[in-house]
């Protein structure tokens, strides 16, 4: 019979070899052996599931500490999770210096390139031959005698080399997406704080100065319409996220959590403001945000909706609650926890808080707002640069490798 060539759907011109099957311990050490750990060093974590971020913490090496069987890692070392590893978060390792890595990872040293061996970890492939070999239910994980024996196949090392950088240039790419993101969420942050405390003020078009800020309650400038979704007119619903604003439900969860009927549902037009009365992190007495959606849809009855003075006026309120600080600050002394840390706060009292500082002419309400805008309408096109590319790049693992 015919020997089925071994090789992947996607390949580099240039090699034609046919992909050999080993085991892990072939082309990597796990958990290598290293020096006896000095007295102090510094322990890192990978702060939250795919961020790739590091947490340090400087600690001194006590007698009988557990930490006497971590080992040190070195520059080039890939720290490989091994509890829940479908979450693949992983880390290549590269700094210099006395570092142990947290338990619930394995210290990988690879013999041969560890950036094509970092990418094949992160391959749907792998991650499912890990798990058939995992125990647990809830928390999966595996141990290094097992992980060691983890079949896949691999090419020579020209190809290796060539994969590994391919794929590490489109992680760089991605990184200065995600950087770029973030600055600009900062810069927004701080921008939104200096506008609010009257350090940034626009000017007319003749460079006029707009007229002085004054104090109104929420009630002066948002009324509550209390328009409900009679007939089931709209079929749209959506939810309210810290991150997101009012965003399409499905779109959002992945399926819709609506009742059955959503006649009784509040009707959202574009530009309403809504108060979601659930806490969620950093925000313990809910979220204020604006539906900047350009559609009409509907949302559960238990969210507070108000039609704003005008479309301005509601980002700028919108934009002042997007910190977790001024929300907290309003809705505290509102606020009545009731049993099962229930919230109680009627519309009304939502309304009637404490006095915050508003631009007084429309124009120049409008001139913040658009400016806001602007900034966001470039945080949105990098989070579709940021999705394409690692939807690009998950293609990429699974044609590139056998």
């Amino acid at each position: 019979m015919t020997e089925i060539k071994k090789e992947p759907l996607l390949r580099f011109p240039e090699f034609d070899e046919n992909w050999d099957k080993t085991v892990l311990q072939n082309v990597c050490e796990v958990n290598p052996r290293s020096m006896e750990l000095p007295n102090s060093f510094i322990y890192i974590d990978l702060e939250s599931v795919n961020s790739g971020k590091l947490l340090f913490q400087n600690k001194i090496l006590k007698d009988g500490s557990p930490s006497r069987a971590q080992r040190l890692l070195e520059s080039g070392d890939i720290i490989y999770q091994t509890v829940r590893p479908y979450q693949k978060n992983n880390y290549l390792f590269d700094l210099e210096g006395d570092y142990v890595a947290s338990t619930g990872y394995a210290q990988l040293r690879s013999k041969q390139n560890n950036s094509f061996l970092y990418q094949l970890l992160h391959t749907e492939k792998f991650v499912n031959r890990v798990l058939l070999r995992s125990t647990g239910s809830n928390y999966p994980s595996i141990n290094s005698s097992d992980l060691k024996k983890i079949t896949f196949d691999i090419p020579s090392l020209p190809e290796q080399q060539k994969i590994g950088d391919f794929l590490t240039a489109v992680d760089k790419r991605n990184e200065l997406l995600e950087k770029k993101k973030k600055l600009l969420e900062t810069y927004k942050k701080s921008v939104i704080k200096k506008i609010l405390n009257q350090e940034i003020r626009f000017r007319e078009n003749n460079c006029a100065e707009y007229p002085d800020w004054k104090k109104f309650k929420l009630n002066q400038v948002l009324f509550e319409h209390k328009e409900r979704n009679t007939e089931s007119k709209f079929d749209e619903v959506f939810s309210v996220s810290k991150h997101k604003g009012v965003v399409n439900q499905i779109e959002h969860l992945g399926r819709s959590y609506s009742a059955k009927t959503i006649d009784h549902y509040k009707l959202i037009n574009n530009w309403d403001v809504v108060y979601t009365k659930s806490p969620t992190s950093d925000f313990p007495f809910g979220i204020i945000k604006q539906n900047t959606t350009g559609r009409t849809g509907v949302l559960s009855p238990l969210y507070g909706v108000f039609k704003p003075k005008n479309k301005w006026i509601g980002k700028i309120i919108a934009s002042y609650f997007e910190s977790w600080v001024n929300t907290y600050n309003y809705l505290v002394p509102l606020v009545q926890k009731g049993a099962k840390n229930t919230m109680n706060i009627n519309n009304d009292t939502f309304l009637d808080g404490k006095e915050m500082s508003l631009p007084t002419s429309e124009n120049e309400q409008e001139k913040i707002s658009k400016f806001l805008l602007s900034i966001e309408n470039q945080i949105e096109l990098l989070e579709t640069q940021i999705d394409k590319s690692k939807t690009w790049k998950k293609g990429l693992l699974q044609k590139m490798f056998v």
